[in-house]
């Protein structure tokens, strides 16, 4: 059952996603005709003018108006969840970059601020386009511009020949050099939400990374991660012949903490022991929470000799520790079992040897430390 609803939530979750997605690309589908609806203002100022004649006006108005109803169609029909690029950014910049050549080639005398608006076209389409696509697009661009400006000869300039050409001329420069404006503040804001994201995800994961590797209550290891270290130890030594040990630690008691002073009490202990096992260890020593009050310490490059001194000086320091804040009256103290690596023998007969000496240490009185060796 609750996996059932973890899937329609995840499936919820992605409609409204992909619903988002849409009209966020039905919103630009309406900025970009607004943007070729400015531009036909200015081939039709240019008609009254006198400088183009109206059907060069009609083929623009006509590309502009296909292009964006065929990119309304496919968005609100979903065909675009069909392909790689849901965007469909490069179609629609190869469309924009033929309307705004056919234009040059029909109507030369006015064909540098035609050209000049392709900065536009192609400032929309890089914000989403990849490199090797941008590259493509770049390349047919500048060919067949060339090609086209060879074939209209000297006829290509700029419309400045009276006031109003020069006017409407300065119109046309102006809304473009707006345009790439915003299209780069947008562009800018992107990165920024972007790289927001990444900084999240990444704490996010951080997030993750520590939940699957430590006890949330000690911050030390969890059991699972220090199986998987112990696992390497064993392949290490079984390599190398360099000696290691384990300890099975046991608060003496720690029932009776929980009993008489309440497990938040208690939880504030086990944090207060691992704090002092980490401060107290070796820096190449492993430590973590190997289950309710009994903690497991991995002595790297330690035969089970040296791992009892190391425990004893452990152990001698719990008196030094403020155990008096957590509740008057109250002391610590642990019980140890130790076992050195015999080679060739698994994780799961280490931890045995070690659990029987600590069962051992209990038998013999608690707060001591036995090695089975």
């Amino acid at each position: 059952m609750l996996e059932a609803d973890a899937r329609l939530e995840k499936a919820i979750k992605a409609s409204r996603s992909r619903e988002r997605d849409r009209r966020q690309r039905l919103l630009w589908t309406a900025a970009t005709a607004s943007s070729y609806a400015f531009d036909g203002l200015i081939l039709g100022l240019f008609v009254a003018a006198g400088t183009v004649q109206a059907p060069v006006f009609y083929s623009f108005a006509a590309g502009a108006a296909a292009i964006c109803a065929v990119t309304y169609a496919v968005y609100a029909g979903g065909w675009n969840l069909m392909v790689r690029d849901q965007n469909v950014i490069w179609p629609q910049t190869a469309a924009a970059v033929a309307v705004h050549l056919m234009v040059v080639a029909l109507a030369p005398q006015a064909a540098f601020p035609l050209l000049a608006n392709l900065f536009t076209v192609f400032a929309f389409g890089l914000i989403w386009l990849s490199l090797r696509t941008s590259v493509v697009l770049w390349a047919l661009s500048v060919i067949a511009t060339g090609a086209i400006l060879f074939s209209v000869g000297g006829r290509a300039g700029a419309a400045t020949s009276n006031p109003f050409e020069v006017l409407v001329t300065w119109l046309c420069f102006s809304a473009i050099m707006g345009r790439c404006l915003v299209l780069s503040v947008y562009a800018n804001d992107l990165r920024t939400r972007l790289a927001e994201g990444r900084r999240r995800l990444a704490a996010s994961l951080e997030q993750i990374q520590e939940l699957v590797h430590y006890d949330e209550l000690t911050k030390a290891y969890n059991r699972r991660t220090l199986i998987q270290r112990l696992e390497q130890e064993r392949s290490r030594a079984d390599r190398t012949g360099v000696p290691f040990s384990v300890a099975l630690m046991d608060l003496d008691h720690f029932k009776s903490v929980n009993d008489q002073h309440g497990h938040a009490a208690g939880d504030d202990v086990l944090k207060t022991y691992a704090a002092h096992v980490q401060a107290t260890m070796r820096d190449t020593d492993i430590f973590g929470r190997y289950g309710g009050e009994e903690f497991l310490l991995i002595l790297t490059a330690t035969a089970p000799a040296s791992a009892s001194a190391a425990l004893e000086r452990i152990g001698a320091g719990l008196a030094a520790c403020d155990w008096q804040a957590i509740a008057p009256g109250l002391s610590v103290t642990q019980s140890v079992g130790v076992a050195g690596y015999r080679k060739g023998e698994s994780v799961a007969q280490l931890l045995k040897r070690a659990d029987d000496a600590l069962y051992e240490a209990k038998g013999a009185g608690r707060s001591c430390v036995v090695v089975k060796d």
